[in-house]
Formats: C-alpha cells, structure tokens, sequence
C-alpha cells in the first residue's frame, strides 16, 4: 500500500457520508462502509462513552433511539444544542465525529494521512456556517481545509467527464437529503467561474420526503400507538426505515408495499409512484423556482444552458428530471452515483493536474520499437496489459488518532500528539503539501502526529472562478527553460551551462535506465515462451466459479480485457467501462469492450448494471463469448426504448429474442438493474430484475451450439444508428459473479 500524499475530498451531507481521493490526476470513491461506499451521517453515543458513527451507528440507534444523531447538519449554527442520550452538544461537535470516521476510512484505504483536503458545503452558507465547518475540521483533527460549494464540486467532476467547451454555461441542480442548492456556473480557460448568486433551500431535501412517506403510512394505519414505550419507539425506527427503501424503490418501481410490524399490528401498506409524486410536487415546484432565480440572476437564459447537472441522491427521482425538462427544455445530466459526484469533484479540487512529462532533448530520436518506462509511481496506461498492478509500496504509515473529547472549548486549536514537532505559531499558515510532483505525482510523506494548523473560513468570492488548473507551461516561458526564465534576464552563462549538463545527464541516465529494463523484461519473456513444436500451444484452462465485487483499485488479473484502449475505472466498489463510439458486437462489429473470464460447463453469470442509455444503440451487460459467429448478449440497452434486451448468434445471423419497441418487449424503469444467463447445455435463459426488486422477470430460452469451454463477462456497446449523433456512453458493473 503506497503512502504517497493524495488530497481527500469530503461531502458530508445531511443523510449520507461520501468521500474520495487523489492521486496525481486519478480520483476514485473511498469505501466509508462495509455495505456501500457512503455511509449514513448518524452519531450514536453509547452509555460508557463508545461513539459509533455510520451503519453501525443507525444499527444501534433502532434499539435506543434517544441515543443516536441524525441529520445535525441542519442544525448548524443553532445555538441550542443537540440532545444526544440527555447530553448537548454543538452540531459543529458531532460533525467532527463524523469527520474523523471519514479520515479514519481514508487512512487506512490509502495508509497515510490526507495531505491536502477539500470540503464541500452547500453554496447558500455564509461566513458564520462556514466557520463552524472549519471548527469541525479542527476538532477532527484535520490538515488545512478548503471549503468548496456543493455546485462547483459537482460541476468539476461533471466536466471531468463530459466535454465542457470554454465559455459554455451549465446549471447545477443539488437536491440532497437535507438542502437543496441551485448554482449556474460557467467554463473558462482554467476552471469553472461561479455566475450570479447561488439559490439554495436549506431545509428540504431527502428527509422531508421521507418523512411525507412516514406520514402516509401512519395515516394509512389509522391506529394509535403509544410513542413512549421502548417497544413501539423500536418498531417505528424499522417503519421509518421501511419507508426509506419504499421511496427509494419508486425510482425505479411503479409500486411498492411497506411492511408494518408494529406491537399487535402487522400488515403491509401500498404506495405508488403517482401518490408518491402528488406529496412531494409542491417542493419540487419550489425548487424550479430556486433555479430560476439562479438564471436570473446569473443573466442566463434556459436556452443558453449546455445541460442541467443533477446531484445529490434525491435527483434519481424521476420526477425531478420530468419537471425541469418541462419547465427549462434544456436535457438533464444525472450522473450514475450522484450521490459521490459531489465528493469526487471535492477530490479534484485538492491540487492541480499534474504537468505533462518533460519531452527528450532536441534530436533526440529512440530507436524503432523503443518504449519508456512509465514514471515511478504512476497509474497503470490504459494500454497496459490486462490485470496489471504496480508492485507493493511502502507499509502504511501509522494510523489517524481522532483529537480526543467530542467538544473542546471553542477557538481551541487540537493538542498535538505526544512527541511531535511544535506547531507553527498562530496565525501562520504552513505551505500546501498537496501539490503533485511532476511526472510522478509524489508529494512529501505525512507523518503519523498531527501537525496544528490555522484554518481561517474563505466566503465565496464571486468573481473568482473555482477551477481545476489546466496543466501547461508558464506565460512567458520558452520550451526548454525555467519556468518564468527568460535568456538574458540575468542568470550567469556557468549556471545555465552547469543546469543544460545536468539536464542532458539526466536524460542519459532515464535512456539507459528505460534501455536496461526493457532488455531484462524482454530476456524474462523469451524464457517463458514454450519451446517450438509442431503442436499449438493451449491456452489456459477453462474454470468455473467466482464472485468480483470489484473492491480493490485494480482490476483482477484473471479477467481479459479485450479493448485496452477503452477507458476503465475501478472505484469505490464498482468497474466503470467506457464504450468508443463504433463499438457493437452485431453481426460483423464484435469490437465492443468486454471484461471476460474462462467458464466451462453448466453455470450462472449474474451481474448488477447501472447505465443510462441514451440512443439506439447503447446498451451495456452480460456477454457469452464462443468466438465472433456464437455468442449471446443480455444487456440494459437500446436507449430511450430502455429495454432489457436478449440477443444472440449461433453461426447464422444475429437474432433477437424479444423484438425492441414491441408490447412484448421488456421495458425497465430502472437504470441499476441484475441480469442473468444461466446455461444447461445447450440452453441458455435469461433473465432480469431491478436491483431493489426480489422478483425475477424472464426474457426467454433460446438452444445453442455451444462448446464446453467458453469465456464469459461484461460488455458496453456504443454505436450510433438511425442517423443518431455520435454521443459517449459508459457503464458501471458492481459485481459479477458465475455460479457453477
């Protein structure tokens, strides 16, 4: 585990944690639970003085409700405290506990403390709120933090995926679990510039829908229960869980029932998705209203709008996407995991882009063939072979100590640990560490003991733009120099000498260096090659069997990467793939990038999807591979039809199971969805089920001519038909797994 420097952004939402890092120009989501990367904002404070945060904390908070925090960031800057187990403390205090839990996760994924970290706050606090944030921050004993808004954060990780022309406008709608932020922001030559002011409405989010669910159900029972028995306070905690899950699977369903076990009651309430929508229209309309007044104020007309950016878990609602598509006719952008955009952008914001590698000396040619090394410490290319991962680095560095007492004296600055280096003195800010170097993307190791650091609030300025500096060379430099070095302006003729000597050394010792390495790579695998002979060499035998949750950062070598081109991302508990615009497996296109694995006899091959196709045709699932003429594809695709679809070729031409567009298709109303192909023999079935559902929908049986052995995966598919426009498509995998 390396434990070079990497920033950590962090969104510490109303309901859920989120968190990610980076490294170098690599982000990806930190797993801040053992269920879901994020995690649930919710402190429990046990009766000897343990503190749970997260999912065990809302584990122990449906036995002693009066002990467990939630949703305490609405409460920030309410001078009257929150009672937690008959105590008060500051909603700043318990915000710190959170925190740390986040820092703690951080650590020890990466095995170092954070050097630089960014975190985001919706756009409408002003310097009081934010202050209050940065007292957080100290208590939790983290380095220098930047507060950022919610809406640029999203905007930059937005951008980070779609191309986002200089000078194009795009609005940014946040609808999370507690506040809700409307933002118009614009692109520049470094970064993004915030336009007029930002809108916001603190107190409507995800909670109060919920809460409008809870509401139904208890009025739907039309029972009394008394609230002060320990039992009845237990059950309504799992009711209002239920209803959680409810409004969660209306995303996605039509329909949905919610258990109810309460003492002497136990029946199920039915809510559907127009029910659903009749409580919750009137906050949306409030929000469409906040939007506007974010145009208005930005100058912006609807139609000026390259998109309008959805973040926050509570924009999966389908509804939000219907009302501002009627109401602004601008298309809306809903990220895959909007509940991590905000902290993967939060991420890039710890530090720039890291420069380009210094190019060779002038005539400097290598020899045909010639490859170089890449940079100590640099991601895998995307050309690498399959599988391939660095070799272990350093051994973690100690763990994070969390400051001890859940709220010190305010204005008081975290005691550092013992034997540590004296801070610096007060009001003296140390120099940023979270700069990458260039080429490798070092920065300078933390150490274990905390170092006190003064961080002072930093209120929105509106005329300068929040940016992801764009790496090049400095104005004024000449290719080759010192950055802000002109020849002439006086550097002695001995330094400049003495510095081109040491640069052309240099390069000498990267060649020869790269040269040697190449070589003894090259003798390693001459002495792998079988010996020559008449018969052909057999591949690897087949297997049956595994299960790739995708946990790690690279990606398992056993899996076969037939487009190494293709971006690919593993992150944060899932592999996300990226389609080339071109990319089919149909008749004679069998280009589209797949992640296959050996499987031989009879078998399972499941996984979990999220896509949003877009147009006919993208599409993205599971694939059975036995050569270009045989193969079988299940795959949420073929765009605004969103259908699961079922498609094969057996030697002939390409068939359909299910023709698209037809009653008898099969329509999903969801963009994360299971798919499975099972294999008897020559039979192969499938079917399908949105992923919150348990009910399984079939697609059919075809008959195959098929070998024992085959290969077995994922596929993402991207290729414009019908006169569509060539637009991106990508697609996530949270798991796959074959049953033998």
């Amino acid at each position: 585990m390396s434990t070079l420097g990497y920033g950590l952004g962090v969104d510490l939402g109303t309901t859920y944690t989120a968190a990610a890092i980076r490294r170098g120009d690599s982000v990806e989501v930190v797993r801040l639970g053992a269920r879901r990367a994020e995690v649930p904002s919710v402190v429990f404070l046990a009766t000897d003085g343990t503190v749970l945060v997260g999912e065990a904390a809302a584990r122990r908070g449906e036995q002693e409700p009066a002990r467990v925090a939630r949703e305490f960031k609405r409460r920030l800057g309410d001078p009257v405290p929150v009672l937690v187990g008959g105590s008060p403390y500051s909603a700043h205090a318990l915000m710190a506990r959170q925190l740390e839990h986040t820092v703690r996760a951080a650590v020890a994924s990466a095995g170092a403390k954070p050097s630089s970290v960014v975190l985001t706050c919706p756009a409408n606090w002003g310097p009081y709120k934010r202050d209050l944030a940065l007292q957080a921050a100290r208590l939790a004993d983290l380095p220098e933090v930047r507060l950022v808004s919610e809406p640029e954060a999203a905007a930059v990780e937005f951008a980070a995926g779609e191309r986002v022309r200089q000078g194009e406008t795009i609005a940014v709608y946040d609808l999370g679990g507690g506040t809700f932020d409307a933002a118009v922001l614009r692109r520049t030559a470094t970064g993004f510039e915030l336009r007029g002011e930002p809108e916001g409405i603190e107190q409507l989010g995800g909670v109060d829908f919920d809460e409008a669910v809870f509401e139904h159900v208890l009025t739907t029972l039309s029972a009394k229960f008394d609230a002060e028995d320990p039992e009845v306070r237990a059950a309504l905690v799992r009711l209002r869980r239920d209803c959680i899950e409810a409004k969660e699977a209306l995303s996605e369903d039509t329909e949905v029932l919610v258990p109810v076990a309460l003492p002497g009651l136990h029946t199920r309430v039915r809510l559907t998705r127009s029910e659903f929508e009749a409580m919750i229209g009137p906050a949306l309309e409030d929000t469409v209203g906040a939007l506007r007044r974010a145009l208005r104020s930005a100058g912006v007309e609807a139609g000026q709008l390259r998109a309008i950016l959805l973040a926050g878990g509570s924009a999966r609602i389908p509804l939000v996407s219907q009302v501002l598509g009627a109401e602004f006719g601008r298309p809306t952008v809903l990220d895959p995991h909007p509940e991590h955009s905000v902290a993967l952008g939060a991420a890039r914001l710890t530090g720039p882009s890291s420069p380009p590698a210094p190019g060779p000396a002038p005539g400097f040619a290598p020899a045909p063939g010639f490859t170089p090394a890449p940079p100590l410490g640099s991601a895998p290319a995307s050309g690498r072979a399959p599988g391939f991962a660095p070799a272990p680095g350093f051994s973690p560095a100690p763990g994070f100590s969390p400051a001890p007492g859940l709220a010190p004296a305010p204005g008081s600055a975290p005691a550092p640990a013992p034997g540590s280096a004296p801070g610096p003195a007060p009001g003296v800010v140390p120099a940023t560490t979270g700069r990458s170097a260039p080429t490798a993307g070092r920065v300078p190791v933390i150490g274990p003991a905390p170092v006190a650091v003064k961080a002072t609030p930093m209120p929105l300025v509106r005329s300068a733009p929040v940016s992801v500096p764009i790496p090049g060379p400095v104005p004024g430099s000449i290719p080759g120099s010192i950055p802000g070095s002109i020849p002439g302006s006086g550097e002695p003729a001995a330094s400049r000498r003495w510095r081109r000597i040491g640069q052309a050394a240099a390069i000498v010792l990267v060649v020869a260096v790269t040269v040697t390495a190449v070589i003894l790579l090259s003798n390693r695998d001459e002495e792998k090659k079988p010996p020559l002979t008449g018969a052909p060499v057999s591949s690897a035998p087949a297997s049956c069997g595994f299960t790739d949750e995708f946990d790690g950062r690279v990606l398992d070598p056993a899996w076969e990467r037939t487009r190494p081109d293709a971006n690919l991302v593993v992150a944060g508990g899932v592999v996300e793939m990226a389609a080339p615009e071109g990319s089919d497996i149909y008749q004679n296109y069998v280009d589209a990038p797949r992640l296959l694995r050996p499987a031989t006899g009879d078998f399972v091959l499941r996984a979990e999807v999220v896509a949003q196709p877009s147009q006919f045709y993208q599409g993205a699932g599971l694939v059975l591979w036995a050569g270009a003429a045989r193969y079988a594809r299940v795959e949420l695709g073929y765009g605004d039809y969103n259908e699961i679809i079922f498609e094969y070729r057996d030697g002939g031409a390409h068939k359909r199971v299910l023709e698209p567009g037809t009653r008898k298709a099969a329509r999903a109303t969801a963009d994360r969805v299971v798919l499975e192909l099972t294999r008897s023999g020559t039979v192969l079935r499938a079917r399908w089920r949105p992923s919150t559902a348990t009910d399984w929908h079939d697609l059919g049986t075809i008959t195959m001519t098929l070998p024992a052995a085959l290969k077995v995966g994922v596929a993402v598919l991207n290729r414009a038909q019908n006169n569509a426009k060539p637009t991106a498509f990508n697609a996530a995998f949270t798991s796959v797994s074959l049953t033998c």
